[in-house]
């Protein structure tokens, strides 16, 4: 019997090891450092410090999309505030870019936004209009 308990408390303590070095996922960072030089740095928490390191190295600051995933709005560009606050407003990324600048935050592309409507689901049930 005593045997038994020393090999129980063998397994035990391998076992105890075995979930210490098994691997911790890995948290990303939601904003991410691209240049043409370099592979995708997410190290940013702060879409401004993205910013400032991306334009020091002549690149551009992304969102990391495993990390963030705005939801699409009407717009073919999202501002990205600090508290990852999404608003996928924005026709042009322009004028999303000065917005950026305001709030210090990040444009980037809105996810899987159509370049067009799609068909009117009503239009066969829907009276003619008077010289239509």
């Amino acid at each position: 019997m005593r045997h038994f308990r020393r090999h129980d408390r063998m397994h035990a303590v391998l076992f105890g090891l075995g979930l210490v070095a098994a691997p911790l996922p890995v948290l990303g960072a939601p904003y991410c450092v691209e240049t043409m030089a370099l592979p995708p740095q997410c190290l940013y928490f702060d879409p401004a410090e993205c910013n400032t390191r991306a334009n020091q190295l002549g690149g551009r600051c992304t969102a990391n999309t495993a990390e963030i995933h705005p939801l699409p709005g009407i717009g073919h560009y999202c501002l990205l505030t600090p508290g990852q606050v999404s608003q996928c407003i924005y026709p042009d990324s322009a004028v999303c870019n000065v917005e950026a600048q305001h709030q210090h935050g990040v444009c980037v592309e809105a996810p899987n936004r159509p370049e067009s409507p799609g068909p009117d689901p009503f239009r066969d049930v829907r009276p003619l209009t008077a010289g239509g």
